[in-house]
């Protein structure tokens, strides 16, 4: 999956942070919400918490980057970094990729990163309210931003993320709080997929998809039928087992309201000898839960081959 490759490519980027020097705003003095820096028209996102997933985070950045590069440069940049927040797709454009993560770099992190050559340190301006160092990934084009001293951007393109960084960032400047002009619109912040995936508190990975036929289909193991699982979305919540698998819980969401006693029906039988359970929330809902799949499976549903 192209996107998703690009994606976590662009995560291990996140190295670039202390290369970055202040930005224009007095960035210890402000806290900007990641998640906030992501636009609200994005067709999956995923959130995931890299200390108690650090082991499906090294594994992903390690298949992405490519096997030459140490495991000490993937445990430092894994390091550097709290929380992941990933949008992929818009109604536009397919493969828009925007990453914002959460942390801080340690000492130690700085010197096990520092002899990194995986990036280019070549400074480009952005011409936002404030004047931001861009950094590019050498390879894939990844542009990489740290406007703040706990948040780093990436993408193809981090002008729109820098634009709301920016923005919310001097408004607690001048007046001490967060202005809502300056936020994201307030029904995205309302929508349920905000909420979700933006959750600060979670320990899980959270997903959310649009239509996710392809990613129903990878958990299983079998083709569905799309007359039947017509979604408008879907959320699915990991958590990580003592065990070190994942219980995988999803909600769904149908667009008709005839659809769910037969998706209920074909679930209950694709996942018989599962210890899951499938219930009919509503007439358009249904949840899955207690699916238990490992780390590959985990790779496998969210793209990373």
């Amino acid at each position: 999956m192209k996107r998703t490759n690009a994606l976590f490519l662009a995560a291990a980027a996140s190295a670039l942070l202390f290369l970055a020097s202040c930005a224009t705003v007095m960035s210890s003095k402000v806290k900007v919400n990641a998640f906030d820096t992501l636009d609200s028209d994005a067709l999956v996102y995923l959130s995931v918490p890299v200390g108690v997933h650090s082991e499906l985070t090294n594994s992903i950045l390690k298949k992405m980057i490519g096997s030459d590069v140490s495991d000490k440069y993937i445990t430092g940049v894994t390091d550097s970094i709290d929380r992941v927040y990933i949008g992929i797709g818009s109604p536009q454009d397919r493969n828009r990729l925007q990453v914002a993560c959460d942390g801080t770099v340690s000492t130690a992190s700085k010197l096990a990163l520092a002899t990194s050559d995986y990036f280019s340190k070549k400074v480009q301006n952005v011409n936002t309210a404030g004047i931001y160092p861009v950094f590019t990934e050498k390879q894939s084009g990844i542009q990489i931003c740290n406007p703040g001293s706990d948040v780093i951007l990436l993408s193809q393109d981090v002008t729109p993320q820098l634009q709301k960084y920016d923005a919310e960032a001097n408004a607690q400047i001048v007046s001490g709080v967060l202005s809502s002009e300056n936020t994201n619109a307030v029904e995205w912040k309302d929508s349920e997929a905000y909420k979700f995936v933006g959750d600060p508190a979670t320990q899980n990975v959270r997903l959310y998809m649009n239509r996710p036929l392809s990613f129903i289909t990878n958990l299983l193991g079998t083709s569905l039928s799309s007359s039947i699982f017509q979604l408008n979305f879907i959320e699915g919540d990991f958590e990580k087992l003592p065990s070190g698998k994942y219980s995988v819980n999803l909600n769904m969401e149908f667009s008709k309201d005839n659809l769910i006693t037969k998706a209920v029906a074909f679930l209950k039988v694709a996942l018989l000898m599962t210890d899951s359970k499938v219930t009919a929330l509503d007439g358009r809902r249904l949840s899955v839960e207690g699916i238990q799949v490992s780390l590959s499976q985990m790779q496998n549903m969210l793209g990373i081959h």
